[in-house]
C-alpha cells in the first residue's frame, strides 16, 4: 500500500468514524501479515479515529515480514505484527525489537508476553479437535488418542504450515519430549484420510461437509455446526507485536501498542501450566524437523 493511499484511506476512517482528530505527522509503518487484515484493519481504523495517527499497513507473509526487520530492508518497520509466536520471538533473538514502554503491559498475563517486555500477544488461536456432524466418530479428548489405530482414516490435518499445528507439536514436545511427540504425530500421519488440506479453511469445508469425519483445527476459526473438543491444557500459538528496534516513530508505535493492549484484551487462560508461550517458539525448529521425519506436510 503506497504512503498515498494509506493517507487517503486514514482521511476516510476518521471521517466514517466521525471522530474530530485529523491526521497528524508521518503514518506509522506497521509490518503484519498478509492472513490478518481482516482481523487488524478494524483496529487500525478505529485507532486512527481515536489518536489521529494514520497506519500504513504492509502487508506480507510473516517470516517474510520479520525478516525483513531483522535484516533493516525496505522501509524501516515502526510496529512488526507476526501470525506466529515463532516470528515474534526470533525478531527478539535476533535484537530487532525495543522494549515495550506501554503501562498496560502489567495488566497482561506473563505467558503471554515476552519475559523481557520485548512483544505481546495480541490474539490467541487454540488447537482443538473438530467433530464432523456428518460422522460417528467417537473421540476420547485429547491429542494423543488421535494416533490409535481406532482412527485409521478419520483423521485429517492441515498443513504443517499452519502455524497453529507447529505451535502445537512444539507444545507436545515440551510436555512429553521428543520422542514421545514424535510417535503421536507419526500416529496422526498413520491415521490420516487424505493428504493434509492445503489452509484450514479447507479442512472446516471438509468437514462440515463430512468428508473428513474428525480434524485438528484453531478457535476462533472453528465452524458453529462442528462439535468441538477443548483438551487440556489448551495448546495454542499467538498473533503477536512488537515495536521494532529502528523505528522512526517509536514513540508513536509504543502508543498503538498501548491502545491495542487496551482495546483487545486476551482471554484468560483457564486450566493452562503457567508456561510462556514463548517456549513454542523456541521450539519451532525442533517441531518443523519433527513433522518433517513423520511425513507430515
Amino acid at each position: 500500500m503506497t504512503r498515498s493511499i494509506a493517507v487517503t484511506l486514514g482521511f476516510l476512517l476518521v471521517t466514517a468514524c466521525g471522530d474530530t482528530n485529523l491526521p497528524v505527522g508521518p503514518p506509522l509503518i506497521v509490518y503484519a501479515s498478509e492472513n490478518d487484515p481482516a482481523n487488524l484493519l478494524p483496529l487500525f481504523a478505529k485507532f486512527t479515529a481515536d489518536t489521529g495517527i494514520l497506519i500504513e499497513p504492509r502487508w506480507g507473509d510473516s517470516r517474510s515480514n520479520t525478516d525483513a526487520v531483522i535484516a533493516k530492508q525496505g522501509t524501516p518497520a515502526d510496529v512488526l505484527i507476526t501470525s506466529n509466536v515463532a516470528d515474534i520471538v526470533r525478531a527478539a533473538d535476533k535484537g530487532a525489537l525495543r522494549p515495550i514502554s506501554a503501562e498496560s503491559l502489567g495488566a497482561v498475563q506473563s505467558e503471554l508476553k515476552d519475559p523481557d517486555g520485548l512483544w505481546v500477544s495480541l490474539q490467541r488461536r487454540v488447537a482443538v479437535i473438530a467433530i464432523s456432524p456428518r460422522g460417528d466418530a467417537l473421540v476420547s479428548g485429547d491429542f494423543h488418542a488421535l494416533g490409535e489405530p481406532s482412527y485409521q482414516r478419520k483423521l485429517c490435518l492441515s498443513s504443517v504450515r499452519n502455524s497453529v499445528n507447529q505451535s502445537l507439536i512444539a507444545w507436545l514436545i515440551e510436555d512429553l519430549g521428543l520422542k514421545p511427540a514424535e510417535r503421536v504425530v507419526r500416529g496422526w500421519v498413520r491415521n490420516l484420510a487424505s493428504s493434509p488440506f492445503a489452509s484450514e479453511e479447507d479442512l472446516l469445508a471438509a468437514l462440515a461437509s463430512g468428508t473428513c469425519e474428525i480434524g485438528i483445527v484453531s478457535t476462533p476459526a472453528s465452524r458453529t455446526e462442528l462439535k468441538i473438543i477443548g483438551p487440556e491444557p489448551p495448546y495454542f500459538d499467538v498473533t503477536a507485536m512488537g515495536v521494532a528496534r529502528h523505528a522512526q516513530n517509536a514513540e508513536r508505535a509504543q502508543q498503538l501498542i498501548e491502545w491495542l493492549i487496551l482495546n483487545k484484551p486476551l482471554e484468560g487462560l483457564a486450566d493452562w501450566s503457567g508456561k510462556n508461550v514463548s517456549i513454542a517458539g523456541w521450539r519451532n525448529e525442533e517441531a518443523l524437523l519433527l513433522a518433517e521425519r513423520a511425513g507430515f506436510r
